[in-house]
């Protein structure tokens, strides 16, 4: 019997490694740590079907203000939760849950059928916040949803219902605080405890949103109550504020890819020796700004107005946060506070923004002001191309930058020179006069 053939094949001959130069090290050394890195960031991406509605102040933001970003009276949601300057205010929220669970409780809807509903949402509520909050156990997040959760509804049912209650803290305050990024409840948690009581005798006509909204916009002077028709399932009650605050029609302009992405204004003193004049504006938004070449009065800026104080401040900053946090949202805000950066540069252009009622109150320093529009500008970035203020921004810089512009420009400077001279000869008369009399 023959046996098949076996063919063996020798092993290759081992090769020795060559030996190593200096630049052979160093770019082992170079790609090794550029690989880790990349590995490491490609562990921190979160993933893409996984969107946040609650996340941490983006840290380009981080310093302006801390009252800005952090809560002064309240904590809201776990960012904040336990601070000890913020612990008072829990004893307040315990007495809201008794006002909120007396509502239904004759109707077999005691404490304990409300946290077998917010049980439900524990997983859709970890969900919401960035994996840089750091979440307490299920039970202490349960309690948080229902002390928080129950303490906004009732507090929007009772300024409704015109209840005569004297606060024990400054409205403006606690508003503020239910209004910043980091303090954030999501809405769902709102909407479960508001269907859920709303019954018997004592239920509410208005919607969630619009009862939330008429409590917000006390401090914020809105002219308006109404429930924007852009609103559709806000995120929280900072997404719905901001969203109520949008213009109601969107008109952007065609736009060319051979714009450019950025294009700066004046400041007002600089616009104004142009001929361009400001007017106050009556809208529902503080973001309806307009501007028109050929209208009357010709070469009108009209613009909302604006408080000048820490509660402005405040708002703003913390839209603009939201904004540059989630990419699904729109840039409204970022845009319109780097077009107010660029009016405003020095005091004596709000003192002249005062003095037409664009700027209504001032209970905060000019210069801080200034000082927090140009933090803002200087760190956010955002495309003149794609803001809903696209048109403003290219007519204004193209006014200022054509012919007659400049001719009014140069006038403008020159009647000055023409007046101290004026004054110079005035006074050089009058020294003459009184020198020759002696």
């Amino acid at each position: 019997m023959d046996l098949p053939s076996i063919t063996i094949q020798e092993a290759p001959a081992r090769v020795d490694p060559q030996p190593q130069g200096a630049d052979d090290i160093l770019l082992q050394h170079i790609v090794s740590r550029i690989e880790r890195k990349m590995r490491e960031q490609r562990q921190q991406t979160p993933h893409p079907a996984r969107t946040y509605t609650v996340c941490s102040f983006p840290d380009f933001l981080v310093g302006i203000d801390d009252r800005i970003q952090s809560p002064q009276l309240a904590s809201f949601g776990p960012c904040h939760r336990g601070k000890p300057h913020l612990l008072p205010f829990e004893d307040h929220k315990f007495d809201f849950l008794y006002r909120f669970v007396s509502r239904t409780e004759s109707l077999g809807r005691d404490s304990r059928f409300y946290v077998q509903k917010l049980m439900e949402l524990r997983e859709s509520t970890k969900r919401c916040y960035s994996e840089k909050i750091v979440l307490s156990s299920d039970d202490e997040l349960v309690n948080m949803m229902l002390l928080d959760g129950c303490f906004m509804v009732e507090l929007f049912r009772g300024y409704e219902e015109g209840r005569d209650v004297t606060w024990p803290w400054q409205i403006q305050t606690l508003i503020a605080d239910l209004l910043k990024l980091e303090n954030q409840l999501p809405f769902f948690v709102l909407e479960k405890l508001f269907d859920c009581s709303n019954i018997g005798q004592g239920a509410s006509t208005r919607t969630l949103p619009t009862l939330a909204l008429r409590f917000l916009n006390q401090a914020f002077c809105s002219p308006s109550d109404g429930v924007n028709s852009q609103i559709q399932h806000p995120k929280h009650l900072l997404d719905l504020f901001r969203s109520s605050l949008l213009p109601s029609t969107e008109t952007y302009p065609q736009q060319s890819k051979h714009h450019p992405l950025l294009l700066s204004i004046q400041s007002v003193n600089h616009l104004r020796s142009v001929g361009i004049v400001f007017r106050q504006k009556t809208d529902r938004s503080l973001l309806e700004i307009d501007f028109r070449k050929f209208h009357i009065p010709p070469l009108a800026l009209k613009i909302p107005s604006v408080a000048i104080d820490d509660f402005t401040s405040t708002i703003l900053v913390n839209c603009v946060a939201l904004e540059q946090c989630l990419p699904d949202q729109t840039k409204h805000f970022t845009a319109y506070l780097c077009f107010m950066n660029c009016l405003m540069k020095q005091p004596e252009d709000v003192g002249f923004l005062r003095s037409v009622n664009i700027i209504t109150r001032v209970s905060q320093n000019e210069m801080c002001f200034i000082n927090m529009l140009n933090s803002v500008g200087r760190n956010v970035s955002y495309s003149v191309r794609d803001c809903y203020l696209w048109k403003q921004f290219r007519e204004i810089h193209s006014y200022y930058n054509g012919f007659w512009a400049s001719i009014r420009r140069n006038l403008f400077h020159y009647n000055n020179i023409m007046l101290y001279c004026s004054f110079l000869q005035i006074a050089v008369g009058i020294l003459s006069w009184r020198l020759s009399a002696k």
